[in-house]
Formats: structure tokens, C-alpha cells, sequence
């Protein structure tokens, strides 16, 4: 534990003396006085401060960083740096050397930039105004300060200081010391229009695949662990083929032949029977029994669609590392709530990914860049600016005619800037080919010695003229900066996203070691904002959904594409692309659901889809924060899956069905694989048809319950078979898949599933209404369109609330009071004959009417209040 300055030791007390001496220690140059200080720990003992009357949000910095020696420098030099940082800098890069020193806000920031921080040895702490450094000896320590004063004070005054220029990717590094000659790498000659696309070639440094393979072996499995060391990957490494999920679809099939046959023989003989309900949820059922009694070890290991355990840096042994470009679609969200911390989390994974000999950069799709005010733009851009990002913005819809298409919009934001970094790869292309005809050729010379030792550098040194070439040619309509050029494999992140630092890495690894993999999308955890009801009990639900997607992918299935959190190949996506509007597109600006349509076209193309979860909850996404947005989002979703399979009725003379949709049903895709997507999107229709059917029921059996045939199934049978099996079924296998996963104890699943499965319940009994609108929407060729959800908690009063409440739902609320006033009338007040009492028939459509009353001001009002327990 911490000793008092009664007990310091004589290192620690020869530290302080020096760095006293060295004017290190200079109150009036920091903030915080009570920061000032030098810390020594001894083996197996905790650390000794002085002075012992330390910050304690210090104590934690030094403790996080966990090293044997640690003090903060406050100098006239280094308060010098500080006054030279731009207000969104988050890093220094000092000149000659070209090392870099990462910049955080305050003290409590550090633990977020800790991989990166102790690449660094080094760092500055903007609020506090200090240096902390670190070595592991009060030797290393002395010197070392003398050395980070010496760079800090050429870099003001010897020296360039502050953020470089947008530079190419390949020009980085993070460690504190000079570049070795070994880690100059190579520039790829990255995505033209023609696929002209290389793999860039970076010479690992041994240092740099030391310290990584010592921090993921602990990581990969035991089989990898003791693979031969000089074995190599070289082409498709073979994964097993996992049947399970064929097997649950075909014991889903043969239950529900049977059941229907029952029915029909039950029919036949004119019996009453209580086999006849609607088998609606017969795959839910079948995989909740595999969840509770089926295998596991499928969930444990890898295979064809799933990755359980990352790729083991040993078996790649100094392979290229390819470049990975990080794409991050933004609208207007707040740039210090939203995409600062965002971008944080990246740059640290980028900076990881340098670090072990790869490179990358970051692209953003700024659709909301030329719809701020000035002020705010110029914010952005700035901060672009210092973190050496990479941006593009299109013009505002109805700009001189130009027409931002799509329902949502994302998909053509995307679009508009890949096309456009594109347009400048192909005009780089163009000035190299210039300037080779116009340099004559040597025959006792390769092309390589004419073009120097990197015949790559050339094309970025034509990169700046490109791209102020194409900016002219589009004459003001397109902003952009920075590095847009785009690697072979691109990241696609939300602007609310978490990543882990070794993404990028470990992503890379799976692309390589798996040529036919087009996407790989990976799990994730839910990033909490609002820390309300609502909010908690949609994370349990996407927790519930990304689990039982994992033990489905890992027992056979095809994983789904849920457009973020996802790598994707370059190439593969270029394969798919299409022309439209005399310009290819990558991503369909015609459907609502463009991250499904692409996953459609990738499988009918051949290529694979695999799911990872090797990173456990270090991905997040946002959430939904209120019950408006999630609404919005199931209406999107079904809109979506509609549109993917069933044309508009005015083009039903083509055929009901969308070219789409047949042709990945007649594609090579695996027949298990087919049917879980019809499963899927046919969801949405049992969800909108709960109510029209409740209402059919109510009055058929209400009415004339005698002249109905047997096939007619009452509301009530059904009910109770729905709930039963996604209510209690299907959340108890959740709890026991994960219990025996080891990912949770049963005892706290019980809890969180008794806690929030009535929050969803009363939520899907108030959704069929809104679902069976969109739905009819799409079929009648009613234009839908939607935004971006809000991804900052918003404080919204009750008269506002109430007022979005009336605004969102009034047609819903006529409707239904309508409708309450008919089942009031004929329950009580109905002639003979006509007077409906029986409470089996009644409950079904009373259970629909309330959910859907009781949704938005429940969940819209009371749902709202702060929760912070989960």
C-alpha cells in the first residue's frame, strides 16, 4: 500500500531532489499543484509519493499506467506546449523526430488511451497542464525527462511544432523513439474504378511483433498455441462446416409437416381438437431446445461462418499487413458528445495497428457538414484537421438540383464520398501514366530503379494535385481533406461506436487468412447514453438478439449484416457494385434495409459472411433512447424486408416478387441458410398481423362462432402458444445458453430476464399497428423516408413529451377509440345475438388495444426516468 512521506526511500527522494533541480516541479506552470509529484514503487510493494498530499486522480493515472517509477514535468517549456495545442488536438508529433506524445483532456481520461499512452512513455494532460512520464528505473526516469524536455523545447523553438498536415497513411508511427530503418513502409497503390487495387506491403519490425504476440497469445486457443511456429498462411485456411442449424431447421420443418397434417386429418373427420394453432414460431422453439439441452462446443471453437477465438499472430509470422480504412458515416451529431469519442476509441486502435507494423486511417462521411452554421463546421474541420482525418461532405438536398436520393439516407452519403475518393484515385492514376509517357524509358534500368526505392511514393506525391483537381471539377459541390484514399479492407463504424484496440490487428489477420470472406461482422455491447428504463431494457434485448445470433452462426447458420461494427473486403464490395444514374454504387439507395440488400448480393456472388465474437463487449453501438426512435427503427426494419421481397402492387404484372429476393433463393446458397432468412423477415409480418387478426378473430368468432370451419383457429390458442414459447422459452434458453457459455451465472440471467421480458412484452403488444402502416406503405407506393436516431440523450419535459406523443400517434388513438367504442357497445349494450361476452375472444384484441393505448406514454413518459443498474 502507499507509505506516507515519513517513510519515503532514498529513491524516490533522489528523484524528487533532481527533478527539483531540473525546474520540473514549477507551481505556477500547472493548474493543480496538488499534481505535482514522483512516484516509486518497489517489487511487491505499493507506491511511495512525494509529497505524500498527491491528487488523487493522479494516484489513479499512475496506477492505471502501472510502472516502477512515474513524476509529472511542469515547466516554462511545457507550458509553452500547452498554449500551442489546438483546442481538439490529441497528440503531438515532435520534429525531427517524428515521435509522437498522445494529448488527453485530464487525468480522468487517461485509463481510455491507456494502450496507446504506454506505447508513448509519455503524455500531456491538458487540464492539469503537466507532463506525466514514466520509466522503470529513477535512472531511466532522470534521463528520460532530460530527453522529452530537450525534444519538447526544439520543437518550440528549434523545430516545427503541433499537427502535421493531412499526410498518407504509411506516414506514422507511435512509438516515442526514432524510426527503426526497418519500419519504412510501402505505399499500395489503393481502389480505382478499374479494381487496380494492391495489398500494402510494411516490414514488421521485431520489437513491434513481440509485443503483440505476447499480448494475444494469451488470447488464442490452446490448439493454436501449440501450432509450429514456422508454419505460414498461405491461402484459404480450411474451416469445418457446422450442421447443426441444418439439423434445427429440419426438425422445424418436420414438426411443423406434422402439426399441419394433424390439423388437416382433424379437419378431415370434423373433431374439435386443440392441435390446430398456428405453428408461427416453430424455429424459435426448436434452437431454444438446442440453446438448453443441444451442444455448446460448436459456440467454443471456429468454423466456416463463425470465429470464436482470434487469429494467432504466430501463425502469420511477418506477413504484409494490409491497409484498413475506418468509414464513419456522420450526420449532425454533436461533435464533442458523439464523434469525439468516437473517433478516440478508433485513433486508439489505429495507433495499435501501427504499432505492429500495419497502417490505417480514418474516413468520414460528413453528410451533415454543409447543413451547419458556420461556427459548427469550422469546429469540425479543425478537429479533422488535427487528428489527420480524412472527411467528404455532399451538398444539402435541392443544392443548384442536387438530389440527396434514398429513404435513409446512409446509403448514399456512403456512395457519394466512396465515389468521389475514387474519382481522385483514378486522377492520380491519370498523372502517373502522364509522366510516364513523358520520361523516357531506360532499358538498363527496372521501373523500380527509375521510380526510386518505393515506386508507390510517386502516387502520393500526385495525391494533393488529384484531389484539388477533382474538387475544382465538381465546383464547390464537394468539400473534402485529408487522406481519403481507401485500404483494402474498410471498417464500417457507426458515429456512436466503441472499438477495441485490437481490432483492426486481429480483423486484418481474419481477412488474410480468409480470401472468400466478403464481411465479417462482429458482436457488440450496448454503449449506454441515456441511463434510463427504456434504454436498459432495449440492451437487454440486443444482448439477447446478438447471443442468440452467435449460438445460430456457430451451429451452422448464415450470420447476418447489420451494417456496422463490420469488416469489409474492398474488392468484394467493388465486384457487387452497380451502375445507376450514370454512377456505381456500392450501397442500394432505393432500399431502406441497404446493409441486407448488400449481404444478398455478396452471397449470390459467392462470397462468404462470418460472424466474430472474439472480442467479447468491447464493440458497443448505441441504442435507442426513447420509445419514439425504437418504433421508428422496428418501422424501418420492416419496410426494409418488404421491399426485399415483394415488388410494389402496381408492378406486380412483373411478378409479386422482387428479382432480388428469387435470385437468392435459387442461388447456391445453403437451403438452411434460405430459410432462416425467410424466418427472419417473415417476423415482421406475424408482428403487423396481430392486431388485423385480433380484430378478424373478435368478430368471426364473436358473431358466428358455429358456422366457422375447423380450420379457423381461435385468437386465444394461439395466444397462448406465443407466449409461451417467446416469453418463458425463449428467455429461459437465453439465460441457460449463457450460463452454460460461462458468460453469466444463471441466477443473475434469471434476474435480468424476470426484470425486463414484461417491458418487451407490453412493447411488442403496441407495435402491430405501426409495423402494418409502413407495411401498407410500401404496397400501396407510399414514399417513406427516415433519419439518423438520436444518439445524445435529450432532457425533454412532459408537455413536450405529450405533445410529440399526440403528434406521432393521434391516427392511431381515432382509430382504436373507434374501435373501443364497438367492443364496449357490443359487450354490453348489443342485441341478442349479436352481444359478444365471451372473454377468451375479447382478451386477445383488449391485450392489443391497451399495449398499443399504453406504449407511448408509458414507455414514451415513465420509461424516461433515470436508470443506471445495468
Amino acid at each position: 500500500m502507499e507509505q506516507d512521506s515519513s517513510e519515503i526511500v532514498p529513491d524516490v527522494h533522489v528523484l524528487h531532489q533532481y527533478c527539483e533541480a531540473s525546474r520540473w516541479l514549477e507551481q505556477s506552470e500547472c493548474s493543480n499543484t496538488t499534481t505535482l509529484s514522483v512516484a516509486f514503487r518497489r517489487p511487491g510493494e505499493g507506491y511511495t509519493f512525494k509529497p505524500a498530499s498527491i491528487s488523487q486522480r493522479m494516484i489513479a493515472a499512475i496506477r492505471c499506467i502501472d510502472t516502477p517509477v512515474a513524476f509529472s514535468m511542469a515547466s516554462k517549456i511545457t507550458s509553452n506546449v500547452f498554449d500551442h495545442l489546438s483546442p481538439f488536438q490529441d497528440e503531438v508529433i515532435m520534429q525531427p523526430y517524428g515521435a509522437r506524445i498522445p494529448v488527453v483532456a485530464s487525468l480522468e481520461y487517461v485509463k481510455e488511451r491507456i494502450f496507446e499512452i504506454k506505447q508513448c512513455l509519455a503524455v500531456l494532460v491538458r487540464e492539469e497542464r503537466v507532463v506525466l512520464l514514466w520509466a522503470n528505473s529513477v535512472e531511466a526516469a532522470s534521463v528520460h525527462g532530460s530527453e522529452v524536455e530537450h525534444m519538447l523545447m526544439e520543437s518550440i523553438w528549434g523545430s516545427t511544432f503541433s499537427t502535421p498536415r493531412m499526410r498518407s497513411y504509411a506516414n506514422s508511427t507511435v512509438s516515442l523513439l526514432r524510426p527503426e530503418p526497418g519500419d519504412r513502409p510501402s505505399y499500395p497503390r489503393l481502389g480505382s474504378s478499374t479494381f487496380n487495387l494492391g495489398s500494402p506491403t510494411f516490414n514488421r519490425s521485431s520489437r513491434a511483433s513481440l509485443s503483440t504476440e505476447a499480448k494475444f497469445s494469451e488470447k488464442v486457443s490452446e490448439d493454436l498455441e501449440w501450432e509450429d511456429p514456422e508454419a505460414k498462411v498461405v491461402g484459404h485456411a480450411k474451416r469445418p462446416m457446422i450442421l447443426t442449424y441444418s439439423l434445427i431447421t429440419g426438425l422445424t420443418l418436420i414438426i411443423l409437416l406434422a402439426i399441419q397434417g394433424l390439423i388437416v386429418s382433424k379437419v378431415s373427420l370434423r373433431k374439435r381438437n386443440f392441435l390446430s394453432f398456428a405453428f408461427c414460431s416453430g424455429l424459435l422453439f426448436v434452437s431454444s431446445m438446442f440453446q438448453m439441452f443441444g451442444p455448446v462446443l460448436d459456440n467454443k471453437g471456429n468454423s466456416r461462418y463463425y470465429s470464436a477465438n482470434a487469429p494467432n499472430p504466430k501463425r502469420f509470422g511477418d506477413v504484409e499487413l494490409p491497409h484498413v480504412t475506418v468509414q464513419i458515416p456522420v450526420y449532425l451529431e454533436g461533435l464533442e458528445g458523439v464523434i469525439i469519442p468516437t473517433v478516440t476509441s478508433v485513433r486508439a486502435a489505429v495507433k495499435h495497428y501501427e504499432s505492429v507494423g500495419g497502417t490505417a486511417s480514418i474516413f468520414i462521411s460528413d453528410d451533415g457538414m454543409q447543413l451547419l452554421d458556420h461556427a459548427t463546421a469550422e469546429a469540425r474541420k479543425r478537429y479533422y484537421t488535427d487528428n489527420e482525418i480524412g472527411w467528404c461532405s455532399r451538398p444539402p438536398n435541392g443544392a443548384n438540383g442536387f438530389k440527396r436520393r434514398g429513404r435513409f439516407k446512409k446509403a448514399s452519403n456512403m456512395n457519394y464520398c466512396l465515389d468521389f475518393s475514387l474519382r481522385v484515385e483514378d486522377e492520380i492514376l491519370r498523372l502517373i501514366s502522364e509522366q510516364e509517357k513523358g520520361r523516357p524509358a531506360d532499358p538498363f534500368m527496372t521501373p523500380q530503379e527509375q521510380n526510386g526505392d518505393n515506386p508507390f511514393e510517386v502516387e502520393d506525391d500526385f495525391y494533393d494535385q488529384a484531389l484539388h483537381t477533382i474538387l475544382q471539377k465538381d465546383q464547390g459541390r464537394t468539400w473534402a481533406a485529408g487522406n481519403i484514399r481507401l485500404g483494402e479492407i474498410i471498417l464500417i463504424v457507426d458515429s456512436d461506436t466503441r472499438v477495441p484496440e485490437t481490432c483492426l490487428y486481429m480483423g486484418a489477420l481474419e481477412m488474410l487468412e480468409c480470401p472468400d470472406i466478403a464481411i465479417v461482422q462482429h458482436t457488440s455491447s450496448v454503449l449506454k447514453v441515456g441511463n434510463n428504463i427504456f434504454e436498459a431494457g432495449i440492451s437487454y434485448l440486443t444482448d439477447l438478439v446478438y447471443t442468440t445470433s452467435a449460438f445460430n452462426v456457430s451451429s451452422g447458420d448464415c450470420p447476418c449484416f447489420v451494417g456496422h461494427n463490420a469488416f469489409m473486403r474492398w474488392k468484394a464490395l467493388q465486384s457487387v457494385a452497380f451502375e445507376e444514374d450514370n454512377t456505381k454504387k456500392f450501397w442500394s439507395e432505393s432500399h431502406v434495409s441497404e446493409d441486407l440488400h448488400l449481404s444478398m448480393r455478396l452471397q449470390i456472388a459467392g462470397f462468404e459472411i462470418r460472424m466474430a465474437s472474439y472480442h467479447g463487449d468491447e464493440f458497443k453501438e448505441g441504442v435507442s433512447v426513447t420509445v419514439f426512435d425504437e418504433v421508428a427503427r422496428w418501422q424501418k426494419y420492416a419496410y426494409g424486408t418488404n421491399e426485399l421481397i415483394f415488388n410494389p402492387i402496381r408492378y406486380w404484372y412483373k411478378g409479386p416478387f422482387t428479382s432480388l429476393y428469387v435470385g437468392y433463393l435459387f442461388s447456391r446458397v445453403k437451403p438452411a441458410s434460405k430459410l432462416s432468412l425467410i424466418s427472419y423477415t417473415f417476423t415482421y409480418y406475424a408482428l403487423a398481423m396481430a392486431l388485423p387478426l385480433a380484430i378478424l378473430n373478435y368478430f368471426l368468432f364473436g358473431l358466428w362462432p358455429d358456422t366457422l370451419d375447423q380450420f379457423f383457429v381461435a385468437s386465444w390458442k394461439a395466444l397462448v402458444v406465443i407466449l409461451s414459447i417467446f416469453y418463458v422459452i425463449a428467455p429461459l434458453a437465453y439465460c441457460v445458453i449463457r450460463f452454460r457459455l460461462a458468460s453469466q451465472s444463471l441466477k443473475t440471467s434469471l434476474l435480468q430476464t424476470l426484470t425486463w421480458t414484461p417491458l418487451l412484452a407490453f412493447f411488442f403488444s403496441g407495435i402491430s399497428f405501426h409495423l402494418l402502416k409502413v407495411l401498407i406503405c410500401h404496397f400501396i407506393g407510399v414514399n417513406r423516408q427516415w433519419t439518423a436516431t438520436t444518439k445524445e440523450n435529450e432532457k425533454v419535459g412532459f408537455v413536450m413529451s405529450m405533445k410529440r406523443i399526440f403528434k406521432d400517434f393521434k391516427w392511431m388513438y381515432l382509430s382504436f377509440f373507434g374501435l373501443t367504442a364497438v367492443v364496449i357497445y357490443l359487450g354490453v349494450f348489443g342485441p341478442h345475438g349479436y352481444r359478444i361476452t365471451n372473454w377468451t375472444i375479447i382478451l386477445p384484441l383488449a391485450a392489443q388495444l391497451s399495449g398499443h393505448a399504453f406504449l407511448p406514454i408509458a414507455l414514451g413518459l415513465f420509461g424516461a426516468m433515470k436508470y443506471e443498474n445495468y
